[in-house]
């Protein structure tokens, strides 16, 4: 089976709009039981998506596709960059650094993550002329709580060995509204 059969009309409607939206979605894939951690990706396209979904073979999987920007303080990483993130970024709260050079379907890329101003000014001075995101890992933030009550923030889809599928949400006001105008993205996803 394709895990991008589970994605339905509004699924669609709704990642399409907060791409044309950001640019851009964080995708998380995560494989239960398979021994190792999830695999963030920075997705442009929906074929993108497609691939990326289309590919996953493990018999349990969980999608969380992020609405809004990851990693908000964006730049070339020089003294200017690294004053804002002290200044955005408290001591003592966590970070992370990831390449915005690599886009699907290469996974992120992260430089370094830690607490502390010192932890960041050193991974920062490892990167300097790159270009990089800083920010909190929406992962390492929220719990899974969290990820069911914000519907506008993150899109969940979760599969298990027994086929049972849960979904943060399963409606999008746009696609009812307008169907006509996601049809070439569902044509696109049904081939």
């Amino acid at each position: 089976m394709s895990y991008h059969t589970l994605f339905s009309h509004h699924n669609l409607a709704l990642l399409n709009d907060w791409l044309a939206e950001t640019g851009e979605l964080y995708v998380d894939v995560h494989l239960p039981h398979s021994g190792g951690s999830s695999t963030p990706y920075f997705i442009r396209t929906l074929s993108e998506l497609k691939e990326l979904v289309s590919q996953q073979t493990w018999p349990e999987i969980v999608f969380s596709i992020f609405h809004y920007r990851q990693y908000p303080l964006r730049g070339i990483a020089d003294e200017h960059l690294l004053a804002q993130a002290l200044q955005q970024i408290s001591d003592g709260h966590w970070y992370r650094l990831v390449s915005l050079d690599d886009f699907y379907p290469s996974p992120c890329t992260f430089f370094g993550s830690g607490n502390s101003h010192i932890e960041l000014q050193n991974d920062f001075s490892e990167v300097l002329g790159q270009s990089i995101g800083i920010g909190q890992d929406p992962l390492d933030v929220y719990d899974n709580a969290w990820f069911h009550s914000h519907p506008n923030e993150v899109f969940l889809l979760s599969a298990t060995r027994n086929l049972s599928v849960t979904k943060n949400q399963n409606y999008h006001r746009g696609f009812d509204d307008y169907p006509g105008k996601y049809q070439t993205l569902i044509d696109m996803w049904q081939k």
